[in-house]
Parts: structure tokens; sequence; C-alpha cells
């Protein structure tokens, strides 16, 4: 099994249903056929972006009424210098202007358009914690 297979089930499981913890993620992940560490699984949550909100994983991504900032929020990557951060319309300025005044260290820069907001990072293992604390600057807690 590849990381990005892994992953890409990984994104599927937390998709689907509610998972509390790593065990119950590498459970998942064995009744689907794939056997996994827990530190490879710890490895992907991060590089993921993964945040635990009320208590259960989520991707990085905030739908209408959840934040008192944007409308919405969704975070992904490209490549691996890269966060594309969609927002509402409109709304894209706002967050990368926010994003820029956080100085946020693994950040290099932001480019906004209309509802989309790219996110330059130095690299890839800067990827997930940059994409945590961008989430974070919504007024959203990720600990639950």
């Amino acid at each position: 099994m590849t990381k990005k297979t892994r992953q890409s089930r990984i994104i599927d499981i937390i998709r689907a249903k509610p998972v509390a913890n790593q065990q119950q993620l590498l459970d998942e992940l064995r009744r689907l056929g794939l056997t996994a560490t827990q530190s490879s699984v710890s490895r992907d949550l991060a590089e993921l972006g993964v945040v635990k909100i009320k208590g259960v994983y989520r991707l990085p991504q905030l739908r209408r009424g959840e934040s008192p900032l944007v409308d919405v929020l969704d975070l992904d990557t490209a490549g691996d210098h890269l966060i594309v951060v969609k927002t509402g319309s409109g709304q894209a300025s706002m967050v990368a202007e926010r994003i820029d005044q956080a100085k946020i260290p693994e950040i290099v820069g932001t480019i906004a358009g209309d509802n989309t907001v790219f996110v330059a990072v130095k690299g890839r293992a800067e990827q997930g914690r940059a994409m945590k604390q961008i989430f974070a600057l919504f007024n959203i807690s990720t600990r639950g």
C-alpha cells in the first residue's frame, strides 16, 4: 500500500463516520484490508491537516454557519508548497489579510482572488501545521 492510497482511505473514513482517535482509524483501515502503524497514521493526519473538533477528526473544512467570520472555508493542498483556501464569494481578500496578519512562520505569502486564496508554504512538512493554524484563525476550536 502506498502512502497516497493510505491517506486517501483515511480521508474516506473521516468523511464517512465520526472517528475519535488513531486506534479507531487503524481499526477502520484494517477492516478495509490495509495495514498501517500508529506512527504512520499520526504523520498522515498531520500532513493532511486533519483537526479534532468536539472529539472527532475532521478535514479542514467549515460549512455555512460554523464560523462567525466566513461563510465557508475549505482547505486543500496542491503540490508540496501550496495550500488552496476556498471561501465564500468576495471573502478571499479578508481571509488572506487575516492569514498575513497572523504571521504564521510556515507561510511565505498569500495571493487572493474572489473566493480562493493561494497560500505558499515553505515545504510539505509545513503544510499540515499551516492548515491547522489557518483553520484556528477563524475562531474554530480544533480540540474537543
